[in-house]
């Protein structure tokens, strides 16, 4: 039988629908079961990276007496921040915690793994209205059994750097701050007191600090 002209139409959009819906219904279908074969790829963990399954951790001491075990790496090769906020707390004291330039924490732990695993004793960290220190950007260390000079000289080869070492008797310990432009001084004053300081010579700086890369602040 024939259909009337008029209902032609509407049979033929209705068997588009139809169409449509089935379409629909199975692409539904297939997609859980192509991640159930494996025909799309599953979400990957992260990778361990080898090198920083070599470090042991890092030994922090505080100015008050804090102590931290940190591993300021984490599985990744990425800085981990619980790690970050242990090492704040101990450079703090009984202040409370400020953040520091994750560069500057890097550089401090490079430097502990350099002198083999040396501990960390905290000096200074940040002190308000007091340059870098203000800004987080700064910190006073030791490392012990470590000679000051033998510590500021390492340092030195840093790009990027500021480095001042501390030779009185009863100061003996280095600064170290992240900068784009490094400067290096020497600074025989006592506690407290700041009339002695005299910048050191540096005719490497220009070329060391313009091939800086961020890989270079890695243990190593």
């Amino acid at each position: 039988m024939r259909l009337p002209p008029w209902r032609r139409p509407l049979l033929l959009a209705a068997a588009l629908s139809l169409g449509t819906t089935s379409a629909s219904s199975q692409t539904a279908v297939a997609r859980p079961a192509a991640f159930e074969t494996g025909l799309l790829p599953a979400p990957r963990a992260p990778r361990s990276v080898a090198w920083v399954e070599t470090l042991p951790a890092v030994d922090l001491v505080g100015a008050n007496g804090a102590r931290e075990r940190v591993r300021l790496y984490g599985p990744d090769g990425e800085v981990d921040p619980e790690a970050r906020a242990r090492f704040e707390h101990v450079v703090a004291g009984d202040a409370p915690p400020h953040a520091l330039a994750p560069r500057l924490e890097q550089l401090v732990v490079k430097a502990a793994y350099h002198f083999g695993g040396a501990r960390v004793v905290v000096v200074s960290g940040f002190r308000e209205h007091a340059g870098r220190h203000g800004t987080g950007e700064a910190i006073d260390f030791k490392l012990e059994g470590v000679r000051a000079a033998t510590l500021a000289a390492w340092l030195r080869h840093l790009p990027r750097v500021g480095v001042g070492i501390y030779t009185h008797p009863r100061t003996q310990y280095v600064h170290l701050d992240v900068r784009d432009t490094s400067y290096h001084w020497i600074d025989a004053s006592p506690p407290g007191v700041r009339w002695r300081e005299r910048p050191l010579r540096d005719p490497g700086q220009v070329k060391r600090d313009a091939g800086w890369r961020p890989e270079d602040d890695l243990p190593g």
